[in-house]
This record gives C-alpha cells, structure tokens and sequence, in this order.
C-alpha cells in the first residue's frame, strides 16, 4: 500500500531524485511505498506490492534470493522487475536492515531504474552476474557466497535454514535415448519446475551436472514436505521438451545448517553424501544428513585434503610423474602418461584415488585443470619435439567456457597446440554430450586430438562415438584383469578393439601388467599399450636422459618385454584424473 501519511514534500524529494522509496516491516511483512511506485510496478496496477507475497509475484524469480535473504546492515543489490506487460527491467536498490536482539526486524530503501546492471562491489550483485549458460541460473560459487553469507549471518537464520541437492536420475540413458538437446531441454525444464515448486525466498543453483542446489533460508522447518513434493511432482509430471514428454525420477539430499557448526564447502559435501546415500537406496528417494563419528572422519579427512590440494595449487606443488605408453608392433616408447601427484607433510605419496574425488567434490576442477595443463604446456615449451596429453576431469569437459580457455591458450601457439592431446574419460563425455562435441571440435580446429579415456567403464553408444570426432580410444585397464583366464573378457576387449578400428581410432591397452597379456594384446592388433609390465610412474623426465643410442637400447628393451625405468623421446601423455 501507498502511506498517504507521508508529507508530500518528501515524496517530492524523492521522485526529484528519480527514486522509489520503501518501509518493510519484515515482523508483520508490512510494505509501505512512497514516490513513484508505478514506475516499478506498472501503471496498470491499482497498487504496488504490499507484502512478500506480492513482492515476489513482481520479482523474476531467478532473482528472488537477491532480494528475500538479504539481512545485511547496509544494502546493495541489482535485481529484475517484469511488469503486466511482461517487460523486464533492472533496478538498483540502497537501503539498510534494522535488527533487535539478533533478528532482521525492518528494511528501508531507495530504488531506482537502470540501463544495464552494473558489477558493484557488493559480492552478491558480482555473483548475479555468474549464471550457467545453459539454464540461466546461478551457479556452484553464488550458492558457496549465499551459505558463507548464512553462516556469518545472525544466528536465528542459520538456526532455521536448510540445503538441499536434487540430482535427476539416469540423465545418461536419456542422453542415449531422446539426444543432446532433448537432454538439454530437460535440464532446463527440470531447473523451471524447482525453481516454481520452491517458496519465494529459496536460493536454487546449478551446482553440478545434473545436480541443483535449494537453499532455504529460515524455512528449514519446509524442508521434508517440499522434497517429498518434488519427489512426487517428478514421478507423477513428465517435463515438456520438443522431442516429447520425458519422465525422469529425481533423488535428493540435505542437510539441516542447524545441524552443523562447518563452513559452507562442508554442507554441500554432507548434502552430496546423502544424495549419494539416496542413490545407493535405488534413486527416487530423499535423505537427510545424519551424523556419526565415521562420517566425522570422513568429512574431516575430505576437508584436509580439500585445503591440501588448495595450498598445492597456490604454492606451486603438484608433480607429474610419467609413464610410457608403448607402440604395440614395434615396441618402442611413443610417448608417456604424466600423473598428477600430490604428497603429504611426512613426504608420503597421497594415491590420486584419495584427493582426485575431493577435487571435483570442492569445485575445485576446473582451477585444477588449468594448473596440471600450464605444467603440461611448460614441458612441451622447453622440449619443441614433445606431444603430450592432459586427461581432464568431467566436469571440466561439461564447462561451457573450457573452449574458449583453450582457444585462448592455444590459438597463439600452433606449434604447441598440434602436439596436444586432450583425454576425457567415457563418463566425462556423456555427462553433457553437447558442450564435449563443442570441446571436441574446437580442439580439433585448433590442431589438437582428443583421446576417449577408461573406454568399457561407462555406457558410451556408437552414434556418441561417431559424433565427437575422437582420435584415441583407451580401453578400461580393469578389462584386462583375468583377461588369460577368462573368455568372455577376451571376447569384450576383441569387440572393443574392432570397434575402434572400425571408427578409424588408434588404442591403447592400459593396465598391462604381464607379458602374457601383453602378446595377447599384440595378436589382437591393438595399437598401443601401457602398464606396470613396460615400466611404473616416475617423478624424472625421461626424455631428458635418453639420446640417440641410449634411446634406440630403450626401445629394444621395450620390444623384449624387459621394465623400463626410463624411455624416450618424442612424446610424452599427461593423464591427470587417473
């Protein structure tokens, strides 16, 4: 409503200054305008927003967490209107928050219309800007910013706030089945749907390929009915996509901040647990985190290796250790598989399986990747003769933005850009099969190759193979076990390597721990090969050592089947997330 009690001086005042001005009191959510309201809400209206409620209606939605859970003292924030005739336009507000005893009580503040948002200093209108390309909402670091934000909040709003993660189920069998951008158009629809089901003040984020965040601030007492809503909602509704309607299932975790005295990296790994936990109980299911002294541990030894993995990257102390990979026929050493390392305080080696999972856990993938990749690129820069591969992680190869990364790496380094070879495991490319092919295809203009690693792990179909225009394919090492002894093993890995050769990509056998093994493989005509048999990880530079004639003895010994601590000299691969 409009306070008609207000002097019409001061409402003079302000509509000189091109401002709206707002008295909210948040106790009776109680709105009071004065000024030119209708500049906001449309002239159309017989009066502007009264409550929340109404508030929210006039609010696109997207931006609804920059507007109904900012407590802050003072206020800065740029955020959307849409208007009865649909049309959008931003505002900027200022104002500041009163607070008794703890609780955000009333808000004052001055609005005005802008042009164009503008990057202000305020982190939350920073982070507005940060949306994912594809669905159009906020992303993985906005929800990191509104959880920090919570948690250093007044206490009463942590007491009261929940988060949850929401996963569709099985999104690789819809890849496979409807296409790319059927697949596309369900994540969007999936994101409509929450973002609808969801109460005005939730936060809701892409914080992963399939995953969304829902953060619910002083609702948490909502939470179980609206995760059982959502549960029923997708089983009940398919999503509207221009293929056709697809029903998808959904699974989803959560965690009460009540429950918890952590930072906000730590709930998003509960809350991933116990979607992780949802899945385990045959998906289309809701848990809530509960703690227990395993999952104390747990947590804490992700949180210490996470601030490990953090220091390395800052200080520069990561390695790459390097294996060679072998020419089936000729037995001589093409190139080598460079292994991130990572090393413990007493000097100890932490084994990839341990830190690489925490990476993408604490979305710290991508800022891994370009790190492992500038040590590649330095290697291939002080030795001219180099090629070399860098394996990256899924969710590096699903960034819409990786491409453009690359181009501006590469496209100034031609010579450095054909001797490249990007690897990205089964998994990784079905995960979002659209933005692979767009990775794909701008390396190959750039002059690179990309390798499908970990082949026969996942559920990658021909047509996939067949579109992304790949180079390599690396059979899973975990085929090769008992492979001697076990016949239907044998025919898989037979079946894999024609598969190839009939899509005209080379192979490599990795995981080749025997001699036996390793003629089997040889008679089978795969390409390449890899393994403990030709020589184990190390932290040296081959390359370095060997020359002429010590190389050519290299590669003999390598014919022979005889270990090799060190080999030549063309080419090294940099594997990262093995």
């Amino acid at each position: 409503m409009v306070d008609t009690s207000l002097s019409s001086s001061l409402a003079d005042i302000v509509a000189a200054s091109g401002h709206i001005g707002y008295t909210w009191d948040l106790q009776t959510d109680h709105l009071i305008w004065f000024g030119p309201w209708q500049q906001l809400f449309g002239a159309e209206r017989s009066y502007p927003p009264y409550n929340a409620e109404t508030l929210a209606a006039a609010i696109l939605p997207d931006d609804h967490y920059l507007v109904f859970n900012d407590g802050a003292e003072t206020i800065d924030r740029e955020y959307r209107l849409r208007r009865p005739d649909g049309r959008l336009i931003w505002v900027f507000e200022h104002g500041t928050t009163d607070h008794e005893n703890g609780r955000a009580v009333r808000q004052r503040g001055l609005l005005r219309i802008i042009d164009t948002p503008g990057r202000r200093n305020h982190p939350l209108s920073v982070l507005a800007q940060e949306r994912d390309p594809l669905t159009g909402r906020p992303t993985r670091a906005t929800m990191l910013a509104e959880l920090k934000r919570i948690l250093e909040g007044p206490g009463n709003i942590k007491q009261t706030s929940a988060y949850l993660v929401v996963s569709i189920d099985k999104m690789s069998f819809v890849n496979e089945a409807v296409g790319t951008k059927a697949a596309d158009a369900l994540l969007c629809g999936a994101a409509d749907r929450l973002a609808e089901m969801c109460p005005p003040n939730a936060i809701m984020a892409r914080v992963g390929g399939v995953m969304f965040g829902v953060l619910l601030p002083k609702t948490a007492q909502d939470m179980p009915a609206l995760a059982d809503s959502l549960l029923q909602s997708f089983r009940d509704k398919p999503i509207i996509t221009p293929a056709a309607p697809i029903h998808v299932t959904i699974s989803i975790g959560s965690v009460r901040l009540c429950d918890l005295n952590t930072d906000a990296e730590e709930i998003m790994i509960r809350a991933e647990q116990a979607l992780h936990e949802a899945r385990q109980r045959g998906r289309n299911q809701y848990v809530e985190y509960r703690e227990s002294a395993a999952r104390a541990q747990e947590n804490r030894a992700v949180l210490d290796i996470g601030e490990r993995v953090k220091e390395a990257l800052k200080n520069d102390k990561l390695r790459l250790a390097f294996q060679p990979i072998i020419d089936a026929e000729s037995g001589r050493v093409l190139f080598y598989e460079a292994l991130a390392r990572l090393f413990r305080d007493d000097g100890s080696l932490m084994p990839a399986a341990e830190f690489v999972p925490v990476v993408e856990k604490q979305g710290l993938a991508l800022e891994f990747d370009r790190h492992v990749l500038n040590l590649a690129l330095r290697e291939m820069e002080a030795a001219p003769e180099l090629r070399l591969a860098v394996n990256i992680s899924g969710l590096t190869a699903a960034d819409a933005g990786w491409p453009t990364h690359m181009e501006r790496l590469l496209s100034s380094r031609p010579n450095v850009a054909k001797r490249l070879i990007i690897e990205i495991t089964e998994t990784a490319a079905i995960m979002d099969v659209a933005e692979t092919k767009r990775l794909v295809e701008t390396l190959n203009q750039l002059g690179s190759q990309v390798a499908l690693d970990d082949f026969g792990a996942g559920s990658t179909s021909i047509r996939h193979l067949r579109s992304l225009s790949l180079s390599i394919m690396k059979i899973d090492r975990e085929l090769l076990l008992n492979l001697i002894d076990n016949d239907e093993q044998q025919l898989l890995v037979r079946m894999l390597i024609g598969l190839a050769h009939g899509l005209n990509l080379k192979t490599v056998a990795e995981g080749v721990e025997t001699e036996e093994v390793a003629e089997w493989l040889r008679a089978e005509k795969v390409d390449m090969m890899q393994g403990y048999f030709f020589g184990r990880p190390s932290l040296e530079h081959p390359w370095r050592e060997l020359k002429g004639a010590e190389a050519t003895e290299v590669a003999t010994l390598s014919v022979l089947g005889l270990p090799l601590s060190g080999a030549t000299p063309n080419s090294i691969h940099t594997g990262v997330f093995e």
